[in-house]
């Protein structure tokens, strides 16, 4: 115990007195390496140069309200495309490395780049993952944080899918997509006032269709 102890100790001083090389010249690397443990800085930049050096983007939607959707080709992985939206400050992909690990994926990071991002989404940065967890943070705390991004990313997700579910059945149909502008800039207002629930937007819409 005593020298898990010295160890944990040596490994925290370690984190915090300096920085671990950057392998990439992206900044959000920079950024990663003064945010993250040592251990688990190693785990994100493995992701950053991965993203950097084995993806293929397959399709990139255009903008809208912020995020972009991207289908990325792994070429690591056979047969298989990751679907990944990303905004500024947010990013989900198919593939839940972060529901599961709380480490961003190598998919969600080429998205990042390929919209500008430089800045690691501190949405994105779990408390029991970064340096000052141990300060003023109980293990209640770190636990309730990670299980609350869990639930938001899957929540993103869903919403994003089923909101790319509704403009695939509008088609080119001007009537339909015009309603469905409408009611985004409608949904927009009534959010921001706290009236309404994203899920009662997407219900009125694929019930219309």
């Amino acid at each position: 115990m005593e020298r898990q102890r010295n160890e944990t100790e040596r490994l925290d001083t370690e984190s915090k007195s300096s920085l671990p090389p950057t392998l990439s010249s992206w900044y959000i690397e920079d950024d990663a390496a003064d945010l993250f443990t040592r251990t688990n800085f190693y785990k994100v930049q493995e992701e950053i140069l991965a993203s950097c050096l084995d993806m293929q983007i397959k399709r990139m939607s255009e903008e809208v309200d912020g995020v972009t959707s991207f289908e990325i080709k792994d070429v690591k992985v056979k047969d298989k495309i990751f679907k990944v939206s990303v905004s500024k400050d947010h990013a989900v992909c198919s593939c839940k490395k972060f529901v599961m690990c709380g480490i961003v994926c190598r998919h969600s990071f080429c998205g990042l780049k390929q919209i500008g991002v430089t800045r690691f989404p501190r949405s994105l940065l779990l408390n029991r993952w970064s340096k000052i967890a141990v300060c003023g943070s109980s293990s209640d705390m770190i636990y309730s944080d990670y299980f609350k991004m869990e639930k938001v990313s899957a929540k993103l997700m869903n919403i994003w899918f089923d909101f790319r579910q509704v403009l695939n059945k509008a088609g080119v149909q001007m009537d339909v997509l015009d309603f469905v502008h409408n009611t985004v800039k409608e949904l927009n207002i009534e959010v921001g006032n706290k009236f309404w629930l994203v899920v009662f937007f997407l219900k009125k819409i694929t019930l219309l269709l």
